[in-house]
């Protein structure tokens, strides 16, 4: 501009153009603020995540042990990724997987879409693919190795991968821009099972050829009927955005309507519509309480900003979730909304370390207690890497106490480092703090003392079984119900305790009754609950729906030992599972003697 020719030693006209420069700089900031302009965020600095050290603090909980903007090397490749961990975030937080678009650079785009401080309010994480050195994507036939390098590097446990540095997630979101994010989202396509939700910008160039091959592109376990599941039979909430619907896009719509089983009726949707799944589908694939959907928006000038990333995840990505696992024992459903639903969180300081806990009252509870009457309790423990917020989350457990009218408790196990869980020795502090909780909870809600109940699921099934062995402990529960973990012992002392295992068809151990982990198991409670037969001989073996039930009765003929399979399922939960352990707890309560007596329903 003229204004800058003016020489430095003349001050009338240093004067005259600092007057000038002012009055452009206050017409440009009126004009941004009226544009919905927002000046750029501070740049976040990347570090290498390989070199980095995790920091944990004891009285950080399951806080994560980094945070900040890192790369990452993929391995078996000379590209990069970005990592962002916001402050705060906690081990096994959502996790959203996205790619840079066409002609943006990575740390500019993440701080200028808003994606960071989106994931700084949420507390998700972010993990970017990017460019190579040139700093432009090549084709989708020349970026089709490294997109499917990087996302199966998504878990990888290494030096270079998760682990010590973070935890993802049971399942991803995933937003795939333009033509790499039509790569990205055929990675989706040929297994949904690892994606909650989905959003694509200009992103579903994806020939028909490729869509006609997820037919016959089958999982290697079959569904609950023995039947072979193809990637295109598998639900997947998704949202289609595109500046135009070519032929191609329009084809992927369809496919992604196809496999989610919606009306061809739609209702508006962010500018666009949406397409809800049919009533009465998708049973076991979808949870019942929740309906996927797809939506479709079709905008000529569509741009890439802190508009668009909120509406991606607040209005879409965040409704869902979405427990991880083999085909047939994958469930995708509504995500619990903690502050309507009135979720309390709660810590307690044990040996010097932060421990968490969620409770959850329902309605019903709470017209119970202002009744003056006490209500039954539900303890949860989550999986090995797994937290309470994923346990809540996957389990549904909380739909139960909502029909049921208990109080659902759902606490946390210990950090170690990199990862969550518990330590089943009889004298570890895990033990200590399962009793802390039963105090604290007894004492501050309406708790009926003889009605509490406790399972869990892999690592929380173990320390479920644990607990039922440390007779200091055991005589705070009326049965115990748990899933996918084992444990034993020869010591059979100890109070009538009612005990049901599920396994799935699939399961990490195999799921026989022959086998050490189950038949272990078993032997141990069919002797500390005085049960008739072995193992391997049960009383009686039935068939209900998808689940194998096998029972064992004591000498009045009281099942007191239950063992169950689910067909089709892997080392995961279903939601359904929960109200069959429910079906099972409330056969029992503790005794004046403290052993549990059956009192049916």
């Amino acid at each position: 501009m003229d204004v800058f020719r003016f020489a430095p030693t003349n001050q009338y006209r240093r004067k005259k153009v600092k007057t000038r420069i002012g009055s452009l700089l206050l017409a440009a900031v009126l004009l941004m603020s009226t544009a919905g302009f927002t000046w750029p965020s501070k740049l976040p600095v990347v570090q290498p995540l390989s070199t980095t050290v995790p920091v944990y603090d004891p009285m950080a909980g399951i806080s994560m042990g980094i945070s900040g903007l890192f790369e990452r090397t993929i391995a078996g490749t000379d590209r990069t990724a970005k990592l962002y961990v916001p402050q705060g975030a906690h081990l096994g937080a959502y996790m959203v997987v996205t790619n840079v678009p066409d002609g943006e650079e990575t740390v500019r785009w993440l701080a200028d879409s808003g994606w960071i401080k989106l994931a700084d309010r949420e507390k998700f994480l972010l993990y970017v693919f990017e460019p190579g050195l040139s700093g432009s994507w090549g084709t989708a036939e020349q970026e089709q190795v490294y997109i499917e390098t990087a996302y199966g590097n998504i878990s990888l446990n290494s030096s270079e991968g998760r682990g010590t540095w973070y935890l993802p997630p049971e399942s991803y979101y995933v937003v795939g821009y333009d033509t790499a994010g039509s790569v990205l989202q055929k990675m989706v396509m040929k297994d949904p099972t690892l994606v909650a939700a989905a959003a694509f910008v200009n992103a579903s160039d994806i020939g028909g050829d490729f869509l006609a091959s997820l037919d016959s592109n089958y999982y290697p376990t079959p569904d609950r009927n023995g039947n072979l599941v193809a990637s295109s039979n598998v639900p997947l909430p998704v949202w289609i955005i595109s500046k135009d619907l070519s032929q191609n896009t329009s084809h992927v719509i369809d496919y992604w309507k196809e496999a989610n089983q919606t009306g061809n009726r739609s209702t508006g949707f962010q500018g666009g519509k949406i397409y809800y799944q049919k009533h009465g589908t998708l049973h076991g694939y979808v949870a019942d309480s929740s309906r996927t959907a797809v939506a479709v928006r079709e905008k000529k000038n569509l741009r890439n900003d802190t508009v668009s990333s909120e509406k991606i995840y607040e209005d879409f990505l965040s409704l869902y979730t979405r427990y991880g696992g083999n085909v047939g024992g994958n469930t995708v459903g509504s995500r619990p909304d903690y502050q309507k639903l009135g979720v309390q969180f709660k810590t307690l300081v044990l040996d010097g370390r932060l421990r968490e806990y969620m409770v959850y009252v329902p309605r019903k509870a709470k017209e119970a207690a202002r009744r003056g009457e006490d209500v039954p309790a539900v303890f949860s423990l989550h999986g090995s890497g797994m937290t309470m917020y994923a346990m809540f989350d996957y389990s549904r457990w909380w739909e139960v106490a909502d029909d049921e009218g208990f109080i659902l408790v759902v606490p946390t196990g210990l950090n170690t480092t990199n990862r969550t869980g518990w330590n089943t020795s009889d004298t570890s502090i895990d033990m200590s703090y399962i009793q802390l909780l039963l105090d604290e909870v007894k004492a501050e809600y309406n708790v009926d003392a003889s009605r509490i109940y406790l399972g869990g699921q892999s690592n929380g099934s173990m320390m479920t079984q644990a607990i039922g062995r440390n007779l200091a402990l055991s005589k705070n529960f009326a049965a115990l119900g748990s899933t996918s973990g084992g444990g034993t012992s020869t010591d059979y002392s100890g109070e009538v305790l009612p005990f049901f295992l599920l396994f799935g068809e699939f399961d990490f151990w195999p799921y026989q009754l022959s086998t050490p982990t189950v038949g272990n198991s078993m032997t141990y409670w069919i002797n500390r609950n005085d049960a008739l037969g072995t193992a391997t001989t049960p009383a009686s073996e039935e068939t209900n729906g998808r689940y194998l039930i096998y029972k064992w009765n004591n000498a009045d003929g009281v099942n007191v030992v239950r063992y169950g399979v689910t067909k089709g399922r892997g080392h995961s939960i279903i939601p359904e599972e929960m109200r069959l352990l429910w079906n099972w707890y409330e056969l029992w309560k503790k005794a004046p003697d403290g052993s549990s007596a059956y009192v049916g329903r």
